[in-house]
């Protein structure tokens, strides 16, 4: 029996009306592992295809956001499997200093190795809980708090001129 307010998932209609509001969490998902904004968007349509062709195997509805971010990350591995690497425009070096601190923390989140981007980057701008980022990753709960404190550690270091 399907929830008041939730939608069906299996139709046409209710897939698309569950889907729609996740578009930004599925990019920043995306472009958490590809650092690249065109490639997520095509991994997240690709993704999208296979949830489609998928949806019955989601027996908890409210589990639908933390399955379709995980169907997202695996495309995402599978497009860097595959030989993409997003090339960074410019080193570090080559970047203009920036006043605007929202610019620089974005690039120092970038700048984060991938295993601690992704989960740094759905939890602080995307506001996925600990437990949905551990069912999307297929990680430990304990895992997910250590990596947000390792890249919270590391951006402190990369960030600590702001704190003077």
């Amino acid at each position: 029996m399907q929830e008041p307010n939730k939608p069906d998932i299996v139709t046409r209609e209710g897939f698309a009306a569950a889907a729609a509001p996740l578009e930004r969490l599925l990019l920043t998902a995306g472009y958490g592992v590809l650092r690249d904004w065109d490639a997520a968007a095509d991994a997240v349509q690709s993704a999208l295809l296979k949830a489609w062709r998928g949806r019955r195997s989601v027996k908890d509805p409210a589990k639908f956001k933390a399955w379709l971010v995980k169907i997202v990350v695996n495309e995402s591995r599978d497009i860097v499997r595959r030989g993409f690497a997003a090339e960074l425009k410019e080193t570090a070096a080559e970047q203009p200093s920036d006043p605007d601190v929202k610019i620089d923390v974005r690039r120092a989140v970038d700048g984060l190795s991938d295993r601690y981007r992704l989960p740094v980057m759905l939890f602080y701008y995307e506001d996925m809980t600990v437990a949905d980022i551990a069912a999307a990753l297929k990680l430990p709960r304990g895992t997910v708090i250590s990596l947000l404190h390792r890249g919270r550690e590391q951006l402190k270091k990369e960030l600590e001129d702001y704190g003077r």
